[in-house]
């Protein structure tokens, strides 16, 4: 049997990113790897003939090799449940805006707090298409729902997606910033000046 991460839910793919992340030894991390993937314990993987674990674990797709230029879709059914994400700044509510910049600060985590991200960003729909108001109070409810069921596969490329524009857009905010604070200090040293020069033209009478 063939196994890909990509195929994966988030919480299946971050167990297995945990392994990569903490075990040192290659053959022990495929090991761990594929007792984790194919709901085995270590010690049925180990009793495995060697020509079988050796033909098992060659099968595995790299766990870093993720479909990050596949498509985004920022649609997603889950549990009888839809939801869209609301990936443009501008369009989230000050309640999404935060929770989603809590969950981005630490660049490092970003792929551990990937459904946290999610579900910050996510919008309900009901069943006629309409979207329901973002509930912070039930952000736990459902990044756990997108947690466990959300496939990698989708969830990497919005995730990826939304970082990028997110950091374009913090750039160029803060390159705004810059430009109306010069534009303020410029204008406090002409009235400065124009102080200066009254109080010159004080002093000389």
């Amino acid at each position: 049997m063939k196994y890909d991460f990509n195929e994966l839910t988030i919480a299946e793919f971050l167990k297995c990113k945990s392994i990569t992340d903490l075990e040192d030894d290659p053959l022990q991390r495929k090991i761990k790897l594929f007792a984790s993937v194919s709901k085995r314990t270590i010690d049925e993987v180990e009793s495995l003939p060697i020509d079988v674990l050796t033909k098992q674990i060659k099968e595995f797709s790299d766990v870093e090799t993720l479909g990050a230029n596949a498509k985004v879709n920022m649609k997603f059914k889950i549990k009888g449940r839809r939801f869209i994400i609301i990936w443009q700044t501008q369009k989230l509510t000050s309640a999404q805006y935060i929770d989603a910049t809590f969950f981005c600060k630490d660049q490092d985590k970003l792929i551990y707090n990937i459904h946290n991200i999610l579900a910050s960003l996510a919008i309900e729909k009901n069943w006629y298409g309409k979207k329901l108001k973002y509930d912070g109070s039930n952000h736990k409810e459902v990044a756990d729902l997108i947690l466990n069921n959300m496939k990698i596969k989708q969830a990497y490329p919005i995730l990826l997606f939304f970082c990028r524009y997110f950091k374009e857009l913090l750039e160029a905010t803060q390159t705004y910033l810059e430009f109306q604070i010069q534009k303020q200090v410029n204008k406090a040293n002409k009235i400065l000046d124009k102080v200066s020069i009254r109080d010159m033209v004080g002093l000389q009478l």
